[in-house]
């Protein structure tokens, strides 16, 4: 009996060095694992050109989207490159500039705009007092700064800072938030998110009353260094960052999101790069 089970014993020490080879296949690629559901992703491309567009998908769109999505399982890497082809879509600028018109001005279009040009030109050509020649003049000059944002805006001359900074420096803007005290809140409640400190309002209306006052530290005596002053400080990336989180994750950010997508702001000067970041996030993207 013995010599059966030593005999077994080494039968099965033999089985064990046994060596398993693995022959790998040169250039073999496997295939994509679509395990995301069609559905997520087709959600987050509705949403994703609704957002930056201001449309769906249609027609190849969808296909060729739906496609590249699908390449690597929805990762994050397809979703950057697909949120990147709709900065080239010639509807994207018009969308930033619309969506803007839409919070800012009460809707106001290029209609508007031009009836507003039109009127004040009218004014200009019957005789006018000196003092009012200049302001209906200044008046023109920022509506035509307005007017033509979009074309700006295609042509790289401005970005979507400086767009921010025509929608705000307008006879429009300022008939709607009428009076200086109003103006000033108005920016924070807009861009910030939040009321102005007691020193914020005083310090914004002195300043937009041609009197030389300091915000965020830095000293201007107009109502176009405020408006300067404003959109360049750190506040106003923030503001943008709590925006995108609010309009898109329909939540707060956190101390160490608001860091972070701050700085990918701050550090490129690029509002595009703050929307590519936060609409490929797994978040965003359902998942």
């Amino acid at each position: 009996m013995t010599k059966y089970y030593l005999a077994f014993i080494f039968i099965l020490g033999l089985a064990a060095c046994t060596k398993t080879e693995t022959n790998v296949v040169p250039n073999n690629v496997p295939p994509p694992d679509h395990t995301i559901d069609s559905s997520t992703i087709v959600i987050y491309l509705n949403k994703t050109y609704i957002n930056m567009l201001g449309r769906k998908p249609v027609g190849v769109e969808q296909t060729s989207a739906m496609t590249a999505l699908r390449a690597h399982n929805f990762s994050v890497a397809d979703r950057k490159a697909f949120v990147q082809t709709m900065f080239a879509k010639p509807e994207y600028n018009r969308t930033l500039l619309v969506n803007a018109e839409n919070l800012y001005l009460n809707n106001t279009d290029s209609v508007d705009i031009a009836n507003q040009i039109y009127l004040f030109n009218y004014l200009l050509s019957q005789p006018q007092p000196p003092a009012y020649v200049a302001a209906l003049t200044y008046e023109v000059h920022r509506l035509d700064t307005l007017q033509n944002a979009l074309s700006w805006l295609n042509a790289g001359i401005i970005d979507y800072r400086v767009m921010l900074r025509t929608v705000v420096n307008n006879y429009l803007y300022d008939e709607i938030n009428m009076g200086t005290q109003n103006f000033v809140t108005s920016t924070f409640q807009n861009f910030l998110l939040r009321y102005p400190t007691a020193s914020e309002l005083t310090n914004g209306e002195n300043m937009v009353n041609s009197t030389t006052a300091e915000l965020f530290l830095v000293v201007g005596q107009s109502k176009p260094d405020y408006i300067n002053i404003f959109f360049a400080s750190d506040d106003y990336i923030q503001g943008q960052v709590q925006l995108m989180f609010q309009n898109y994750l329909f939540r707060k950010p956190t101390s160490a999101e608001f860091a972070y997508y701050a700085n990918i702001y701050k550090s490129t000067n690029d509002f595009k790069q703050l929307q590519l970041a936060i609409f490929s996030l797994d978040e965003y993207a359902g998942l």
